[in-house]
């Protein structure tokens, strides 16, 4: 299926960017290992309906969010569990508790479910935002397949003191002694399929070699880090 996004821009976009985001969000359509197309394209939904969510608003305005009871205002058929970890992904990341994945997998959702949902909602978090970040509304959700999940080979992984396996890695280390692989791409280890998808669209996002633009790789990140910084993400 091919789709077009970043219609009418204002703004210029690297066309490399804008292939990637439209390849990625045909992909989504498809079914994935673990949840069929149409049920990624739901985590989608579900992850754009959290952010109007009652319940969600409340328990992001609470001391703690298990203060806080009460049923999500929800626009899929997904399993409650799913339902659950995708808002609180969404709407509150910070306070995203292993209590929080291990209820979720105790009411039936899977470890690799889990990974495969995590790396949906956060591949399609990059294209709403940059969406509006240029004054574009968020594109129309693509049809999901019915056909049922490929399933995967079962990948090697191994137990670090992580909530769940990750990837294996080489004991290479750069100069600072800091090993090339960072754990942030091997943490959805299990599913290398959404791996390589959600990491295809973020570096080609977030630029960080041979920048097309006027400024310097340190000026570019002193932006990110400040940009960081006022959304709270202290990675």
């Amino acid at each position: 299926m091919s789709v077009k996004l970043y219609q009418n821009l204002k703004y210029p976009l690297r066309r490399s960017l804008v292939r990637m985001h439209e390849s990625m969000w045909s992909q989504l359509a498809e079914s994935g290992p673990f949840w069929s197309g149409y049920d990624r394209v739901a985590i989608l939904r579900e992850s754009r309906q959290s952010l109007n969510c009652t319940l969600c608003l409340q328990r992001l305005q609470a001391l703690s969010p298990n203060a806080v009871d009460g049923k999500h205002e929800s626009v899929s058929d997904l399993p409650a569990p799913a339902i659950e970890v995708i808002h609180r992904l969404r709407t509150d990341p910070a306070r995203m508790t292993k209590s929080v994945f291990e209820q979720a997998l105790t009411q039936g959702l899977s470890i690799h479910e889990y990974v495969e949902l995590i790396g949906v909602v956060a591949t399609g978090v990059i294209v709403d935002t940059l969406h509006r970040a240029i004054g574009l509304p968020v594109p129309e959700l693509p049809n999901g397949s019915t056909e049922p999940p490929t399933g995967q080979e079962e990948p090697t992984t191994v137990e670090v003191g992580a909530w769940i396996p990750i990837s294996t890695a080489s004991e290479d280390v750069n100069e600072l002694g800091i090993p090339r692989t960072a754990n942030i791409v091997r943490s959805m280890g299990l599913v290398p399929g959404i791996t390589l998808l959600f990491f295809n669209v973020m570096r080609q996002t977030y630029l960080i070699s041979d920048l097309p633009v006027s400024i310097t790789r340190s000026q570019t990140e002193f932006i990110a880090a400040r940009v960081s910084a006022l959304n709270q993400c202290f990675y």
